[in-house]
């Protein structure tokens, strides 16, 4: 069995190749007025709308794109906004396009992309945009950690929503009912049993059957929950972290500390630092 060489001048060439290749990226905030500019482009964009709906046309077809959807504008054929920029409206944007001679290698790979649909992990998404627009603004976008990005943009932008899967009807609602539950209350005290006693079943039945259908147990749920909101909260609003701990439903700010680096991977100050100066367009 081969071992990766110890010796000190080894240099690994770990010889990537990705079909998409980065242009530039963006953060589009609406002044609640104007459209989006009448033009053909030369790239493929990517549009992500995290508030708001955003009307666009594209040849023949109009498409509305509310929260939580994306759009695939593709090159060489016109696009327009069909109505005026909402005041709500915010929406990520990345120009890229196929490497040269990566059609085949595109299709193949089965990344391909439908041109709309809804995202799965609009917090994940919004994470890896994050993270291209902070290194861009930085300047410490090289051309490799741009590509890796935009393919992972792609692809989690591709992936299907959930399909909760069950033996019959009935386990199919009462997970799904669950989990409008924790969206819904993942602020309060809220556990596994408080869930089970509300929806009259067992807890380990309910955790059992919330696992089995979504990936995650209640309680991660519950946790991510209450991240995503502390996320918005430390870029949106200026509150001191353990005003945000409190609102994320944190009784304790040392425990929303330590569960916020334990998920972020960096402290909650440390992650406001590091996002609150991304490009912004907002014409």
């Amino acid at each position: 069995m081969r071992t990766i060489p110890t010796f000190h001048d080894w240099s690994p060439n770990l010889g990537l190749k990705l079909p998409f290749v980065s242009e530039n990226g963006g953060l589009f905030i609406s002044r609640g007025f104007g459209r989006h500019p009448d033009r053909i482009i030369s790239s493929y964009e990517i549009i992500y709308v995290v508030k708001g709906s955003l009307a666009l046309r594209e040849g023949e077809r109009e498409y509305r794109i509310a929260h939580g959807g994306f759009l695939i504008l593709v090159p060489g054929l016109r696009h327009w906004g069909a109505e005026d920029y909402p005041p709500d409206l915010e929406f990520y944007w990345l120009h890229f396009r196929l490497a040269e001679g990566a059609e085949g290698d595109y299709f193949r790979s089965g990344l391909a992309l439908p041109r709309r649909g809804e995202v799965r992990e609009g917090e994940r998404l919004v994470e890896l945009f994050r993270w291209f627009l902070d290194s861009q603004e930085k300047g410490e976008l090289d051309s490799r950690l741009a590509d890796m990005l935009c393919a992972m943009i792609l692809v989690v932008a591709g992936r299907r929503p959930d399909v909760v899967a069950g033996p019959n009807d009935r386990v199919a609602r009462l997970a799904r009912e669950a989990r409008r539950m924790v969206k819904k209350s993942s602020q309060e005290h809220l556990t596994t049993s408080i869930l089970a006693e509300r929806l009259a079943c067992n807890p380990d039945y309910l955790g059992r059957i919330y696992k089995k259908s979504f990936g995650i147990s209640i309680t991660e749920d519950i946790h991510a929950h209450r991240i995503k909101l502390a996320k918005k909260l430390l870029l949106d609003e200026n509150l001191n972290v353990n005003e945000i701990a409190q609102r994320s439903g944190y009784a304790e700010a040392v425990y929303f500390r330590r569960m916020f680096k334990r998920r972020e991977g960096l402290a909650p100050g440390a992650f406001r630092r590091m996002y609150s100066h991304m490009h912004m367009n907002s014409d």
